[in-house]
């Protein structure tokens, strides 16, 4: 790599900073545009496609000189989300606590993107300067120096390696959202919407039960730990703490074939189902809580079931707190959900026809698991120039 220049992130592109409508136009709201912020970015992977606000066409109008298009480069540039990036899939607007790089033509979208998340953690110390709330404003941004390859082609290879592996993510991640949107679907037309007013009422306690296992790990031992965006990881490959919560504090022991209910936001609650092959020394947080139907056979019902819309109505009620994401609501609570059925003939009927989505959203996070190993394991290497790639080199 010593052959590569080091440039200032302007010269790669237009710098732009984005904007907050005035509380003066409300009318610039709408259904129109995406306005990412930095809360967005726990949605995203590396492309950004939807957020959650989007614009109107006199909110377009109005800000038009802040309008990013599809391939530009969004680097969050405020206090703890410092340093994310993402690459948008369609023209955004961003907030002010966003800047972006619209790549020149001598430059490679993928690349930038690539290369800064190569330097998160010096993209994270720029907002160290002692305030309470850091911020990277546009002209230090601006001026960041990166090594860059002088030559678009050599950029185009190096992404290319990467972007392979991030669209087979991206591919996995999307297919998942289809097979779960089956599967509510026939939830709620076999037990909402053809529900019968003779059918028997029970409820999440008839059905399961709350396995509570305490465990106190050691930083030292190599234990699977599921928790908050991440399905697992390897406690012993990881620091000390992720996300602000200590893995060597108490956790709960994670069950073969049970349900993970995060008691935190019931209204856009964490549900993660989990398999019979989980590993025997894995653990979660204790924002979950772990149920287990009392037959294999209700199994599927009771995943769908604390992920239907009249479970999270129901603990939303129930909860305690302030609104968001400081609501929480307790096993109890997720005990008395209630329901009704046909009979346990169809419950388990609907259980054996959700099992296959089951399982391939199962095997699908695996393989997206495995591939971002592989991606976060090449990329310091290809940026290192460790690793090269073969390119055509421009004329």
């Amino acid at each position: 790599m010593g052959e590569w220049p080091e440039v200032e992130i302007h010269s790669l592109g237009e710098v732009i900073t984005g904007k907050t409508p005035s509380k003066s136009h409300p009318e610039d709201w709408g259904d129109l545009m995406p306005f990412i912020t930095p809360t967005d970015y726990k949605d995203f992977g590396k492309i950004a496609r939807s957020g959650i606000r989007n614009l109107s066409k006199e909110g377009i109008d109005r800000l038009s000189n802040k309008v990013l298009p599809k391939g530009s480069v969004m680097v969050t540039c405020i206090g703890s989300d410092m340093g994310k990036i993402a690459i948008n899939g369609v023209p955004v607007i961003t907030n002010q606590q966003i800047n972006s790089i619209i790549p020149n033509s001598n430059n490679n979208g993928d690349f930038i993107y690539y290369r800064l998340v190569s330097i998160y953690d010096v993209l994270r110390s720029y907002g160290g300067d002692g305030t309470a709330v850091p911020i990277v404003n546009k002209g230090d941004f601006s001026n960041i120096k990166l090594l860059i390859p002088s030559d678009p082609e050599e950029q185009k290879a190096i992404a290319g390696v990467l972007s392979s592996l991030d669209d087979k993510i991206d591919l996995l991640h999307r297919q998942n959202k289809t097979l779960e949107s089956l599967a509510e679907t026939l939830f709620r037309q076999t037990f909402i919407e053809n529900a019968e007013d003779d059918w028997e009422e029970k409820k999440v306690s008839d059905i399961a039960e709350h396995v509570k296992i305490n465990v106190k790990p050691h930083e030292e031992e190599s234990i699977t730990f599921y928790h908050y965006s991440l399905p697992a990881f390897d406690a012993s490959q990881k620091p000390v703490t992720e996300e602000g919560s200590s893995i060597k504090s108490n956790k709960y022991k994670v069950v073969p074939n049970s349900v993970l209910v995060s008691k935190l936001n019931p209204r856009f609650p964490r549900i993660w189902p989990i398999d019979d092959d989980v590993e025997d020394r894995a653990i979660c947080s204790t924002e979950f809580q772990v149920f287990v139907p009392l037959e294999q056979e209700l199994y599927g019902f009771l995943l769908y079931l604390f992920k239907s819309d009249d479970a999270k109505d129901t603990l939303e009620m129930a909860a305690s707190g302030t609104s968001g994401s400081h609501q929480r609501v307790t096993p109890s609570d997720m005990l008395n959900i209630g329901f009704s059925w046909e009979s346990k003939y169809s419950v388990a009927m609907f259980s054996e026809r959700v099992h296959p989505l089951i399982q391939k959203d199962h095997d699908n996070k695996k393989q997206i698991q495995t591939l971002e190993k592989l991606r976060d394991t090449l990329l310091p290497k290809l940026m290192s120039g460790e690793i090269r790639v073969q390119y055509d080199k421009a004329t």
